[in-house]
């Protein structure tokens, strides 16, 4: 899996490109925290459209990225999760306590 940061308006779109488990996990959680650390952005949007699967350990990361956020006052938006990952969000009740849109413009307007 490739895991890429994107810069918008203060907002840092994070790229997600195949299966988000094990090892991706922690690098996804290492760029949130080089983000935030080096340029002190802490709204999040993570672009799932290429992502094929999340296990437990993607599922957790995602919360505890949320959590990080919210400690600094900022935000978690997932956008653009295919019909698999949409279903494992609802299966496991995720997506009470992770907002989702359809597409990535939504997503950063949400975050206004």
């Amino acid at each position: 899996m490739a895991v890429q940061s994107e810069e918008y308006n203060q907002i840092c779109v994070l790229k997600l490109e195949g299966e988000f488990s094990g090892e991706d996990v922690a690098t996804a959680r290492k760029t949130v925290e080089q983000v935030i650390e080096q340029k002190q952005i802490v709204d999040f949007v993570v672009d799932m459209e290429k992502t094929t699967f999340i296990d437990s350990d993607g599922l957790e990361s995602l919360l505890w990225m949320k959590s990080r956020c919210e400690e600094l006052f900022g935000q978690l938006k997932l956008a653009r999760l295919d019909e698999n990952c949409r279903k494992i969000m609802e299966v496991t009740r995720l997506d009470h306590r992770l907002e989702s849109h359809d597409n990535l413009e939504l997503a950063l307007k949400a975050m206004q």
